[in-house]
């Protein structure tokens, strides 16, 4: 009897217990395993939000500052000084500034642009005098072949495009050279490259010097892919300024992630100084009249198979440009939109 006992307590598990065990074990791990990839995907839709909120914020920041600085030159508004183009061949970019070129556009670019734009993307071309400005110090004569300013901190060199105002008039000219001084630095302005030598006219002591700038906005594919193969593409920016020397502006990459741009610009019909409709770059019937733009942008991040595809019940749904954005990749993705008025053309 007491064999029979110690036989029977030796067994083990039966059948039935094992299989419960392995049960639990198995409704264990499928709760962890759903527990981590619910907190893997969680974390990687918060990673590409994050970096779509930067994406935003940065573009947002660099397109609105030369927006809302388009056709600055110093003073007052743009319409109300005529502005002398003195460079003898300046480039297009540079020769047409006025009221009705401050802010240009381009509506659905097509392939095989100037720029190496996004095909369907829309561009833009600001036009303004730096931020940095100097006084003239010397040589306040028209006659002069030449300018004279305190220092150089707008870093002008040679071949610059240069900007002389007194908010009655301005001239636009070449800069055939720009002494190395570090006190009164001396700019010519000789007629082999300008109509002229002369201004066109004496300017005052109370006349101020700028870089002229043109700049370009534009979505570019930067030739870089996702994990899985998917075009990244980037917000560009092409800036003619100081230290250019004249030359052509290289392109660069200024903010990743930024898929597509459209534009539209907010035209006054009426001339009463108020917004009366916004249409694209290819229906503006006046240029000069344009006084706001509004940027529509579509951020993507750059993580595949975060968000379910179209398709699915559960796909992300982003309304962009009037039509919901088919994601065929998975990349989670978001809309932006603002507005940003031209203050140089504004009463």
């Amino acid at each position: 009897m007491k064999t029979t006992t110690q036989r029977r307590h030796s067994q083990g598990f039966g059948l039935v217990e094992l299989m419960i065990s392995i049960t639990l074990g198995l409704l264990l791990t499928a709760a962890v395993l759903q527990t981590f990839i619910a907190a893997n995907t969680s974390y990687r839709i918060q990673d590409s939000l994050s970096q779509i909120q930067e994406a935003g914020r940065y573009t947002l920041h660099f397109l609105g500052k030369d927006l809302r600085m388009a056709g600055y030159m110093g003073c007052a508004s743009i319409d109300t000084v005529p502005i002398n183009i003195l460079s003898s061949n300046p480039p297009d970019d540079v020769k047409d500034m006025g009221s009705a070129t401050a802010v240009v556009g381009q509506n659905n670019i097509a392939a095989g642009n100037a720029l190496d734009a996004v095909p369907g993307t829309d561009t833009i071309k600001i036009r303004r005098a730096s931020s940095a400005s100097a006084q003239l110090t010397g040589n306040l004569d028209s006659e002069n072949a030449n300018i004279k300013i305190l220092g150089n901190a707008i870093g002008l060199q040679k071949g610059d495009y240069v900007f002389i105002t007194d908010c009655l008039s301005a001239d636009l000219f070449t800069a055939t050279s720009v002494s190395n001084n570090t006190g009164t630095v001396t700019i010519a302005h000789a007629n082999n490259v300008n109509i002229d030598n002369k201004l066109s006219k004496a300017y005052g002591a109370d006349a101020e010097i700028f870089a002229f700038e043109t700049v370009d906005y534009f979505v570019r594919d930067t030739g870089r892919t996702t994990t899985n193969g998917n075009p990244v593409h980037a917000l560009y920016i092409q800036r003619r300024s100081a230290g250019s020397g004249g030359a052509a502006p290289t392109a660069y990459e200024l903010v990743e992630g930024v898929e597509d741009l459209q534009i539209t610009y907010g035209e006054d019909t009426n001339d009463d100084a108020n917004i009366d409709r916004y249409v694209d770059a290819a229906n503006v019937a006046n240029w000069s009249e344009v006084l706001s733009v509004r940027l529509e942008l579509l951020l993507v991040g750059d993580d595949d198979n975060v968000v379910h595809t179209t398709g699915s019940d559960l796909a992300q749904v982003v309304e962009y440009n009037g039509a919901n954005i088919a994601n065929n990749d998975g990349r989670y993705r978001r809309a932006l939109t603002n507005v940003f008025a031209i203050r140089n053309k504004l009463p």
